[in-house]
């Protein structure tokens, strides 16, 4: 901490984040300068521990060391669609002490409460520079799209503590390891996003899972950032021309009835299928049903690139299409049959084939499927073969053959 509180000059300009307390109740918030030494009126956002959920404080006038900021009040498309200026919940009435090491002052809302937070640490700033609770909230959805970014310290601490903060609790009924003799998983989920994620608990042959499970844990820690952020967007302060009618309830979005299910797990291969219908705002829901192949000593998720060996730029290729329009099993149900031909599955096969793994016991099955596709054809995705792994042995990467065990 005290390296964190050391900080140049130069950084204190920047975003900062504090953590502490209004009243009993444990915040974190994140101001758009250095409240120590501000250039102008401050902004800000913060979250309450046990909710995680963004809400906007807006700037207000300095006045010498103290400044103070108008906490937001929710507010529905019905009264904040035009731009009107949101309701204010609270005022919050701030000076700093210790060179801007705490900040102390009074929550004013329906109760008075005091207020005192200590200071975590600055990151880096944007360009333009933070000016707005929306420009902070931005950056979150800006910087960890996607489900690589790390989501670390130093590269946003407020969202750091956001996400380091809730327990990791067993899901209920199955909350239990489960799985296969040589290795076996669990559920877990943070209670207020409310989906389960897998881990990996134990594999054989001393076999480390904690690659693997970093790669878990990452993928759940992106996606409860993704729902709470979109429950933030009842806030009008979060939107440039104030919330939408489909988003003014401070829903999840349909992350929290999203579903990940394990279907294989060896000490070498894990497989899953993560799906659900996601909406914070746009033109229609985002419908998903993916599936994921990971090598579990490396933590890395594999590709088809990474699984055969004919593949031209991540697809399939000749050979490898040829094999799926010869071993699949062409439907004899005239429904069925102009689904295809509506759908136009072969030619969709070209590019948007995905491959995965079943495990029935001993034996392992692959799964070819159609994913990713576009929102229009998303019901024409689905699996399109499935048979034993040692069917296909010719067509894989060696070190993929080995991985599975042939």
């Amino acid at each position: 901490m005290a390296a964190l509180l050391g900080l140049s000059t130069a950084a204190l300009a920047e975003p900062v984040t504090y953590a502490g307390k209004i009243g009993q109740t444990d915040i974190v918030v994140e101001f758009t300068g250095d409240p120590s030494a501000p250039d102008g009126p401050l902004a800000g956002r913060y979250f309450y521990r046990s909710k995680g959920v963004d809400i906007p404080l807006q700037a207000r006038p300095l006045k010498g060391r103290r400044f103070e900021l108008a906490e937001e009040e929710a507010c529905g498309a019905e009264k904040c669609g035009e731009g009107q200026a949101a309701p204010v919940a609270a005022i919050w009435r701030l000076a700093s002490a210790d060179k801007g090491k705490t900040l102390e002052g009074t929550w004013i809302g329906k109760k008075t409460r005091p207020l005192k937070l200590t200071r975590i640490a600055a990151r880096e700033q944007t360009e333009p520079p933070a000016s707005s609770p929306l420009d902070l909230h931005d950056f979150t959805d800006i910087k960890f799209s996607g489900d690589d970014a790390p989501i670390t310290m130093e590269a946003s601490p407020y969202d750091y503590l956001r996400l380091d903060f809730a327990p990791r609790t067993l899901a209920p009924r199955i909350g239990e390891k489960t799985g296969w003799p040589d290795a076996s998983f669990s559920y877990v989920v943070d209670p207020r996003t409310r989906f389960a994620m897998p881990r990996i608990v134990e594999l054989s042959g001393d076999t480390s899972a904690e690659a693997a499970n970093a790669l878990l844990h990452n993928r759940h820690r992106h996606a409860s950032l993704g729902a709470l952020s979109c429950a933030a967007l009842r806030y009008a302060g979060f939107h440039e021309n104030g919330p939408i009618d489909t988003m003014d309830d401070g829903s999840l979005g349909g992350y929290e009835d999203s579903t990940s299910e394990v279907t294989s797990l060896t000490p070498q291969l894990m497989s899953w299928r993560e799906s659900g219908s996601l909406f914070c705002g746009g033109a229609h829901p985002t419908n998903y049903s993916e599936a994921y192949v990971m090598d579990v000593r490396r933590g890395v998720l594999l590709g088809l690139q990474d699984i055969f060996s004919d593949t031209v730029d991540g697809k399939p290729g000749p050979s490898l299409i040829a094999f799926i329009a010869e071993r699949r099993k062409k439907p004899t149900d005239q429904t069925q049959i102009d689904f295809e031909a509506e759908c136009g599955t072969n030619d969709l096969v070209d590019d948007y084939l995905a491959a995965s793994l079943k495990r029935d016991g001993d034996k392992q099955l692959l799964v070819f499927r159609l994913q990713g596709l576009p929102h229009a054809i998303q019901a024409c995705g689905d699996d399109v073969l499935e048979l034993p792994v040692s069917e296909a042995q010719d067509l894989f990467k060696p070190e993929f053959a080995r991985l599975v065990g042939l």
